[in-house]
């Protein structure tokens, strides 16, 4: 009889416990939240995220060591023709995620970042190339998506969150054939070029002799040759 009212006893004073326990892991939750709440940086801004095309078949024919010292020479080419001065949120192994909040930038500068961005990689690559003697099959295209996300830190480590930052890494996946292009949602494109049946306006560039590249327009046909 006594050692049944011990364990009852104890198991009242184990859910008593457990309960204050509970209730004391709640409200320092709840007052984290509130106090990272004011913290949080909510608003719109720009998320572009320039991508090495032929990566995976790249990684499969190199060594790590030569892969490890090419894939870092090229990111770091894209990083530093950053002309816009987009913070880095991730290196993601053959991509970076730029984003920068504030006004939408115009299209024409979007453009150009991309080409700034497509020409010192080139220039990097074929320099490569030329040492070791072949055609490694890469190339650039880059993602561009303009929307309202937010900024939180995890550590020292500056994190995004929101649809739009979800939106542009799915627009990766995408049924588009080449490997040298620029996508940009309707979001980021004018009223003009935008079309209402498509969800994103892309523009292909075919690399040519002598940093020679061609852009065809995708929705006009138009064809541009400028020099890389």
């Amino acid at each position: 009889m006594i050692s049944f009212s011990y364990n009852l006893c104890c198991r009242d004073v184990s859910t008593f416990v457990s309960e204050r326990t509970k209730k004391s892991v709640m409200e320092y939750l709840y007052k984290q939240y509130l106090s990272e709440s004011r913290n949080i940086r909510v608003e719109e801004g720009l998320i572009i995220i320039p991508d090495i095309s032929g990566y995976t078949e790249f990684v499969s024919s190199i060594c790590i060591e030569a892969g490890r010292y090419i894939t870092g020479e090229l990111l770091s080419t894209i990083l530093q023709a950053n002309k816009l001065g987009m913070n880095v949120s991730e290196i993601e192994g053959d991509a970076i995620l730029f984003y920068k909040f504030g006004k939408k930038p115009s299209m024409k500068r979007i453009l150009k970042l991309y080409e700034t961005m497509l020409r010192s990689f080139t220039i990097k690559l074929r320099e490569i190339e030329t040492i070791i003697g072949h055609d490694l099959g890469l190339s650039l295209k880059l993602i561009a998506h303009y929307g309202t996300f937010s900024e939180y830190t995890i550590g020292t480590f500056k994190k995004l969150y929101g649809e739009p930052v979800v939106k542009a890494h799915s627009l990766l996946k995408n049924t588009i054939k080449s490997k040298t292009y620029i996508l940009m949602t309707n979001a980021v494109v004018s009223k003009e070029t935008a079309k209402k049946e498509k969800e994103y306006f892309f523009i292909n560039y075919q690399l040519q002799n002598n940093f020679i590249t061609t852009i065809k327009n995708k929705r006009n046909g138009t064809n541009n040759k400028n020099n890389i």
